[in-house]
């Protein structure tokens, strides 16, 4: 699939397409991202993707956007293997006899099914010497053994009466480990499943935190190739869609053809956030939303996932056209451009995550605007892999060093209430040589998509 085509051919594709409707009420929803605090579209929630989600129906106006995704590999056997032996090397650094996490994105990280949570807990027990076993209700076994991936992990089970942490008390005797060891645990484990692993499980607990986010920090060629294209698609059918925009349009309207286009693109768990004039400056907006009016600026922060892997973007662009807009909006969004440029210049190895905040907030307030928080209120951005967010954040006082591997939004905005929000968004990944942004960045007002304009 040769995907310079695609975002050559953009303009013409969104000059061809029909004008958006809603087919039926209930898919005129809103999707906001989870992991800005609002509802979901994952069962699993928690901002992971739900890999067993059914793909969504197909939409002949991004048929042109079919097999976007195609050739792009899910992560291997052999990588999670590796992952394993990479974390038992940190828990060896550490003294720690053995790494136990929940049902959750760790557990996937490290080759574990997608699986929910609930009062019967299931866990991924790797021990730093010996094999890695699954933890979970008896009744459970065959279909655990149907949701695993393509590592096939040993698979340990309880019933109903006995308790799941006395069975994890028999895994850590089998590999030998004392109960005067150290067991470190997932940074999301729940309370009451570690109260049980210390009462019933009769471990002495530590924090897992630092060993699973140096593995997950870092990440490999094969999960940059996921996160590259699962960006590029959200990009492409971000503006596939947007010239369907159409006054009195809203917001949730144009949310559903955006939803369209990137699942067409060949994403799952698709969600949008799609901002209309004033209401954009509240950064994730208001819950009575506003219909498209001329004159407005439309922000739209979206992405998916493409084998458990994010995409985040966002654009914000004039409606009808630029002459609709006023000198002082547009002159912001060229400072948010200018401000996405310094903190860019600043992403290499080596540099504190706080500098590239300082670079973006600089540009902001030399422009006039007010300093600090003032107008630009939030952090510039935030890792990302298989969450939506996750280490490293790009904010003030993070003293974390820029590595090879590390991957991030470059996000600044500007919001005056009762005025406007604009917000440029790309991910961004840390190269030996300098960073790599997936996909065309902004070019201008006039080209908010990159070489071709609206």
């Amino acid at each position: 699939m040769d995907r310079r085509r695609f975002f050559a051919g953009l303009g013409a594709l969104g000059a061809a397409a029909a004008l958006p409707g809603c087919r039926r009420t209930d898919e005129c929803t809103t999707t906001s991202n989870p992991e800005h605090g609002h509802a979901g579209p994952t069962a699993a929630g928690h901002g992971e993707a739900d890999e067993t989600q059914a793909p969504a129906s197909a939409d002949d106006r991004f048929a042109a956007l079919a097999g976007f995704c195609a050739g792009v590999q899910p992560i291997a056997t052999a990588e999670y293997e590796q992952r394993i032996e990479r974390v038992r090397a940190r828990l060896t650094d550490a003294r720690q006899a053995a790494l136990i996490v929940e049902a959750g994105v760790d557990m996937r990280y490290f080759g574990g099914p997608a699986w929910g949570l609930s009062e019967r807990p299931l866990l991924l027990v790797i021990p730093r010497v010996g094999e890695p076993t699954l933890h979970g209700p008896a009744f459970e076994h065959g279909t655990l053994e149907a949701r695993q991936g393509a590592l096939r992990l040993a698979i340990r089970t309880w019933h109903e009466h006995e308790s799941p942490y006395a069975v994890v008390r028999k895994t850590l005797d089998d590999a030998r480990l004392g109960r005067r060891e150290t067991v470190a645990i997932g940074p999301t484990m729940r309370s009451f499943v570690a109260d049980g692993l210390r009462s019933d499980g009769g471990c002495t607990l530590g924090s897992g935190a630092a060993a699973i986010e140096s593995c997950r920090r870092i990440k490999s060629s094969a999960e940059l190739a996921l996160l590259r294209r699962a960006n590029e698609a959200t990009k492409v059918a971000l503006a596939a869609a947007a010239p369907l925009a159409r006054a009195g349009m809203s917001e949730a309207e144009l949310a559903d053809v955006i939803r369209s286009a990137q699942r067409a693109a060949g994403l799952d768990n698709v969600w949008v956030l799609a901002l209309f004039g004033p209401n954009a400056a509240y950064p994730h907006g208001t819950p009575e939303g506003r219909t498209l009016a001329e004159g407005d600026l439309i922000l739209v922060d979206t992405g998916g996932f493409l084998h458990g892997y994010a995409s985040d973007i966002t654009r914000t662009w004039a409606f009808p056209s630029v002459e609709a807009i006023d000198e002082p909006r547009r002159k912001a969004w060229a400072v948010v451009h200018q401000a996405q440029t310094a903190a860019l210049e600043q992403i290499r190895p080596g540099v504190r995550c706080a500098e590239v905040d300082a670079a973006a907030r600089e540009v902001v307030a030399k422009a006039g605007f007010d300093p600090d928080y003032g107008v630009f209120t939030h952090r510039l951005g935030h890792g990302i892999g298989m969450e939506v967010h996750e280490a490293p954040y790009l904010v003030r006082d993070a003293e974390h060093r820029l590595e090879v591997g590390n991957t991030m939004s470059n996000e600044p905005g500007i919001y005056v209430p009762g005025g406007f929000g604009i917000r440029l968004e790309d991910i961004v990944a840390v190269g030996e040589d300098g960073p790599e942004v997936f996909g065309p960045r902004a070019g201008s007002l006039e080209l908010p998509f990159g070489s071709r304009s609206l």
